[in-house]
């Protein structure tokens, strides 16, 4: 019995280590918060161990003080387009947050996150909000509704409803008295005070006038109403029902305060006022600040913290002294904004401050008095949770991988000297590679000489030895499969990213300027284009990418280049315009560099860097312009020499007032089909119709809520295909690839999410002897031959993507972002345009699958297993070194990067192939067979001679 429960708990423990070796060797996920908007210090016993922070991302998370890791976090609706964050408050247990834009309340245990009541309060949406708890009520504004809660209870004990839409409401405590502040819409420059009786019933108290009120220019602190107009400052005192005015010396900018101190910012200094109920408002001190510095006051309001990228400076409130603290200066390669907003605190050693930059990086930092020193405790990059664009790009070659290029580019014809430089090269590798077995051996004797001398440690030694220049310690290389690449991210809050995708750090930060602005696209909203306009392959060249934005001063465009390897930046040039459309040339410089071609309003061309007209004679580009409101398509033809644009064609194609375009999805010109045929059961190839000027446009029909998809080859301005799907809604993906298009789309009429698949032939027949050179003009014999299908899908979608290998050889994945935060992979045997409805034998010897309706939504095909990644916004995938193996990096909430193995690992050796017991296991036969042979041979001498 005890032998069959030991088999039985051995064959449970192998089979839950299967995939649990694998988990996290490949992948990393980065789990994001997003731009804090408030953050409040709470407090555990005596002291402060964590950070409540509600973030412009609809985000409630709780930050360990000590660490800035992420000890709960609850991810909320999407916003709504404020940038507020959440409106919560807290008692001692409990959390309490206005959720689903504002029409219930959430109530979280402040120690783990978990949601313990969610409230009703109204069905209208409103971004007008105000929430404050007692020790037995809590009372909640939300619209025109106003409702009180007793602690505990999910049923309202009063409940409000104005006739007049509220343009502002907040409340106020002092003692146990509770006031409520409201501005009616149309109630000009008064707002009404209403105090909460015991019972939770509202009773009107005073109407007060405020010269210009207007809600933005309020800030709203414990039982003060600061409000400014100009220069002038309006204190209202709930309590007293008084308004105070100062007069300042300069345009106030911005109101900030706590307790009875306000700080009204202008240009170049911030004056501290301070209420009193003897002298009532009173300037108390100055504050000479820069422009790029944010201030803040502690929570005691004995000090004011001014802060800058370089130093941190206190100034005590009550007393005339103040010091100054240099900060730490960032490592070069990371390059912060300037601050935008601070929350600090006084403890007894020293201060703490939390600071949040313009590109929302977040820091940590104390400030001790004595030393006069800042030290970082932690910092959190929170603006990748805004990644717009990806690109991965290869890492530089390996002194070996270019001592080969030199070997072969070689021009040389003396066969005397190629060979001398040959044998050159040759030998620079041979020392090259014992120098790195003899670190190896090093290693070996010095790990046997400190864990032991068994030959285990001996086996484990030489595993370490083998593993220690892995991809995440080695050098800034590239690997021998490619599988190690720096990731580009570039985010709508003006930075750019270099990131190691072996293990997910940061190489290196870019800040764009404070007057950065994202580009505006009617499909994506903001958007900043990423190129990679030179990769590493050229090794005696830096590689070079761009991004393109608007100044938010003049709205022109902007390009800057920079290197990703480092994030040294190369040039920046402003444009004289804004930015209409932008597109990466498919040819390049005699330096290698493709251009970034960017046109303006007023059809000006622009073209970085410049390229000659005999380096672009080899092709001709054309690009198309879609106008939302008209809805038309414009062809381009693009005329580098004369720098102008001519019209080739123009078209509206077959669209209808009532028709919407969603969704537009072109090819990539880098991508690579291998087969340029699908090999039929009855021995036929139908050629695939690969045009790299196909362009996919989506459009749907707001009265009957029909979709159409056009493919328009963007040349000639020739509708090659037009298909129509009824009962279809938002939200609509697409993915465009080789000679098919996949989507998805919402059917009203089933009720589910249905995944789409429109494939193009030319039919049994190649029209097109050369498909390298695939040209739109030469006509056609016969028009594609289209194959569509639809199939039923159980879950959401948030993104779609494709998987890219090197060659295009293996076979592709369509990988899917749920609501759920899962990814799934889904085969393209699966979607398939021509499985057969039934299966005949020669099908199932080709191995072809079925048609059914349904495509299974497989637990283990989700590429993130448990690792769930919120909110997707896009998937990016690259091709590896290895043909079996695409790069993903998904993007959202949060950051996921994997392997993808469409069709297995066929081209390398399992990852738990284990290489030293082999090795030892050949050497053993080896010499066992040789010490066989020794010991038969003197055998049978012995017996000859018996």
């Amino acid at each position: 019995m005890r032998l069959l429960l030991l088999v039985t708990i051995a064959i449970f423990a192998s089979v839950t280590a299967i995939f649990e070796d694998q988990a996290g060797k490949f992948d990393w996920r980065k789990q994001l918060v997003g731009c804090p908007a408030k953050i409040t210090f709470d407090k555990v016993g005596s002291k402060s161990d964590r950070l409540i922070v509600s973030t412009a991302q609809s985000v409630l998370a709780s930050l360990v003080l000590n660490t800035g890791n992420i000890g709960w976090r609850q991810i909320m609706e999407n916003p709504s387009g404020s940038t507020n964050g959440l409106t919560f408050t807290k008692d001692r247990e409990y959390i309490y947050s206005i959720s689903e834009d504002g029409r219930s309340v959430r109530v979280w245990n402040k120690n783990n996150g978990v949601l313990a009541h969610q409230l009703p309060i109204s069905e209208q949406k409103s971004e007008i909000q105000a929430i404050h708890v007692t020790n037995q009520r809590l009372h909640v504004a939300s619209g025109r509704t106003l409702v009180v809660f007793r602690l505990g209870d999910e049923k309202p004990v009063e409940t409000v409803i104005s006739k007049t839409e509220l343009t502002f409401s907040a409340f106020f405590q002092q003692d146990d008295v509770v006031i409520h502040v409201s501005a009616l819409k149309n109630a000009g420059k008064s707002i009404e005070l209403s105090k909460i009786t015991e019972d939770g019933a509202f009773e009107p108290l005073k109407t007060v006038e405020i010269k210009d009120f207007e809600p933005k220019n309020c800030h709203v602190q414990e039982a003060y109403l600061s409000c400014s107009t100009g220069s002038t400052l309006q204190i209202v005192d709930i309590f007293r029902q008084k308004v105070q005015k100062i007069q300042l010396e300069t345009e106030i900018l911005e109101i900030s305060g706590h307790g009875p101190l306000i700080l009204a910012r202008g240009a170049k200094n911030a004056q501290i006022v301070e209420i009193t109920a003897e002298n009532g408002a009173q300037v108390r001190k100055s504050v000479d600040i820069g422009a790029g510095e944010a201030l803040g006051i502690t929570e005691n309001h004995e000090s004011v913290i001014v802060t800058s990228s370089d130093a941190v400076r206190v100034v005590f409130v009550n007393s005339a002294t103040h010091f100054s603290a240099k900060r730490v200066k960032m490592a070069e390669n990371l390059e912060n904004s300037a601050p935008k907003s601070i929350f600090g605190r006084k403890n007894d050693k020293d201060w703490e401050i939390v600071i949040v930059g313009e590109d929302c990086h977040v820091e940590f930092v104390t400030v001790d008095q004595n030393s006069k020193s800042v030290n970082l405790e932690w910092s959190r990059e929170e603006s990748l949770i805004t990644a717009v664009s990806v690109e991965m790009v290869d890492l530089p070659l390996s002194e070996s991988q270019q001592m080969i290029e030199d070997e072969f580019e070689d021009g040389e014809s003396n066969i005397i000297s190629a060979f001398i430089r040959r044998i050159q090269v040759q030998f620079g590798q041979l020392c090259r590679q014992i120098t790195r077995s003899i670190e190896k051996v090093i290693y070996v004797v010095t790990s046997i000489t400190k864990n032991g001398n068994g030959v285990a440690d001996f086996i484990n030694s030489v595993r370490s030895a083998s593993g220690s220049g892995s991809a995440a310690s080695g050098p800034f290389e590239r690997d021998y499969f490619n599988l190690r690449k720096v990731i580009i991210v570039a985010t709508s809050t003006g930075t750019v990213f270099g990131i190691d995708s072996a293990d997910g750090r940061y190489l290196w930060k870019l800040w764009l300027g404070e007057h950065f602005q994202p580009l505006e696209s009617p499909f994506d909203g903001e958007k900043v284009p990423l190129f990679v306009q030179r990769t590493t392959a050229h090794y005696q060249l830096d590689g070079l990418a761009s991004v393109v934005f608007s100044n938010k001063l003049t709205h022109n465009g902007v390009i800057v280049s920079f290197n990703p390897m480092v994030g040294k930046v190369v040039s920046r040039n402003e444009l004289g315009y804004p930015v209409k459309r932008l597109s990466l040339l498919p040819v390049h410089t005699h330096k290698h560099v493709y251009p970034v071609m960017l046109i303006g309003k007023n059809e000006e061309i622009k073209i970085f860097p410049s390229i000659t007209p005999e380096e672009l004679s080899a092709t001709t580009p054309y690009l198309y312009l879609l106008d939302i409101q008209s809805q038309t398509v414009q062809g381009l033809k693009i005329d580098i020499s004369s720098q102008k644009i001519t019209p080739v064609w123009q078209g509206n194609l077959g669209l209808t007032a009532q028709d919407d375009i969603i969704a537009v999805k072109g090819k990539s010109f880098n991508q690579k089909v291998h087969s340029q045929g699908r090999v039929l059961v009855t021995r036929e190839v139908q050629y695939k119709y690969v045009n790299p000027n196909l362009a996919a446009i989506a459009s749907i029909n707001r009265a009957d809520q029909h979709m159409t998809i056009t493919l328009v080859d963007i040349v000639t301005g020739q509708i090659v295909h037009s298909a129509s799907i009824g009962k279809a809604a938002k939200p609509i993906h697409m993915v465009h690839s080789e000679n098919w298009i996949a989507y998805s789309y919402w059917s009203d009429k089933g009720r589910r999410t249905e995944l789409g698949i429109i494939e193009l032939y030319e039919g049994t027949e190649e029209q097109h002897t050369q498909k390298e050179v695939f040209d739109s003009k030469i006509a056609e014999k016969l028009p594609p031959v289209v194959a569509q299908q639809s199939y039923i899908y159980a879950q959401g979608v948030d993104a779609m993507s494709v998987s890219e290998t090197e060659q295009g050889l293996t076979t592709r994945s369509i990988l899917v972002a749920h609501p759920s935060g899962n990814i799934h992979e889904v085969s393209r045997r699966l979607l398939d345009a021509n499985r057969p409805m039934e299966l005949t034998q020669a099908m199932r010897e080709e191995m072809m699958i079925g048609y059914m309706p349904e495509i299974a939504v497989a637990t283990e095909e989700m590429i993130n297993y448990n690792q769930t990644v919120h909110r997707v916004r896009g998937i990016k995938t690259s091709p590896s070194g290895l043909e079996s193996t695409s790069l993903v990096l998904a993007y959202g909430t949060d950051l996921f990067f994997t392997r993808l193995v469409p069709s297995g690992t066929f081209d390398i050796l399992k990852d738990d192939f284990d290489h030293v017991l082999i090795s030892l296991v050949l050497t053993g036969l080896v010499v066992g067979s040789y010490v066989s042979k020794r010991l038969a041979r003197s055998n049978a001498l012995a017996s000859q001679w018996s």
